[in-house]
């Protein structure tokens, strides 16, 4: 669904946020004062799909209104929602590959290109993934970049610019896509029928980024993830040492959501500490365990919660840097007691 939402129905309108790079956008179709290739530059799911197709099917709509914005109903809107515009031509990663060939770009771009636009003015290539363009691939390319048709409009999608050639980026109009308000997110989600509490549990970790956060949402694991990891930190305080030693399980059974796992911990403390400083339950992300959070807010001193928050926070970054898993994690238990 999160991708589904970057190209049906695509407006400004439909985007959270963003409100600059929507008002340049929008300017240069109303302008008239349009690049000759852009790149649009931010994480995964923060919205360089939806801002893309939304700028594109205005840039060929019919009837786009004063703001630049697409009527949404003309022949060129309608072809677009359905991915059938003959004058967008959409470039990526091919089958199982990981990177896009210089093969591709010569026939896919460069060919393509001198071809001139069926139905509209402009014609129109979306290269997304454009990080994984190999070196070959940027050199073949920079001449159409410098020197494209009148008509001709490239824009590149990625995650990170650095490992685009300097001589790419000095033809591109380059706008970076900032992370989105988490409390903004947890409310779009909302208002997606999402409840309360796991939007805002996947909000707070989707770092900004609302097409992750939705696909959190519709992650069955996450959800299990979720229940499983609050049960445990639940228990603690009712049970033995040997006992939470036992959480080792739980990381056997996840062994392949680590970040998960240490995210949804430290939401966990993080609630009870923000509890025990402020006593806002408004603050709580953790918006179904309030009653658990408040109980574990007497149970646990700031010093602990404290070093609990560093201890995770620095397992979690020893296990990404390859340290040992099982050693890494009896350490992370045994100071939850």
């Amino acid at each position: 669904m999160a991708d589904q939402m970057s190209r049906e129905g695509a407006s400004f309108s439909a985007i959270l946020g963003h409100e600059g790079p929507k008002a340049h956008l929008k300017a240069a179709i109303v302008s008239g004062q349009l690049g000759h290739a852009y790149l649009l530059e931010g994480t995964r799911g923060i919205g360089k799909k939806m801002l893309t197709d939304a700028f594109v099917k205005a840039l060929l709509c019919e009837h786009k209104n004063e703001e630049g914005e697409s009527c949404g109903k003309c022949a060129s809107c309608r072809s677009f929602d359905h991915r059938n515009h003959p004058d967008v031509k959409r470039i990526g990663p091919a089958g199982d590959k990981n990177s896009i060939s210089v093969k591709q770009i010569r026939e896919e771009l460069i060919k393509d290109i001198n071809v001139r636009p069926y139905d509209s003015t402009r014609k129109v290539y979306i290269i997304e993934a454009a990080d994984k363009l190999t070196m070959e691939a940027q050199n073949a390319m920079l001449k159409t970049l410098e020197e494209p048709p009148s008509y001709g409009i490239i824009i590149l999608l990625a995650e990170s610019s650095a490992s685009f050639l300097p001589t790419i980026l000095s033809r591109c109009v380059k706008i970076s896509l900032q992370p989105i308000d988490q409390a903004l997110i947890g409310s779009w989600l909302q208002r997606r029928g999402v409840p309360k509490e796991k939007a805002n549990i996947a909000a707070a970790f989707a770092q900004g980024a609302p097409g992750q956060a939705l696909q959190l949402c519709e992650n069955e694991e996450f959800e299990e993830i979720r229940q499983a990891v609050f049960e445990f930190l639940t228990r603690i305080p009712e049970v033995s040492e040997l006992e939470v030693m036992r959480g080792q399980q739980l990381w056997e059974k996840y062994k392949s959501a680590y970040d998960k796992l240490f995210s949804f911990m430290l939401v966990w403390y993080r609630d009870i500490l923000v509890y025990q400083e402020t006593g806002d339950l408004q603050r709580l992300l953790c918006t179904d365990q309030i009653k658990t959070i408040g109980g574990l807010a007497a149970y646990y001193s700031n010093e602990q919660l404290i070093q609990i928050v560093e201890t995770i926070l620095e397992i979690d970054k020893k296990l990404k840097a390859n340290a040992n898993p099982a050693l890494a994690i009896d350490c992370l238990l045994m100071i939850l007691k």
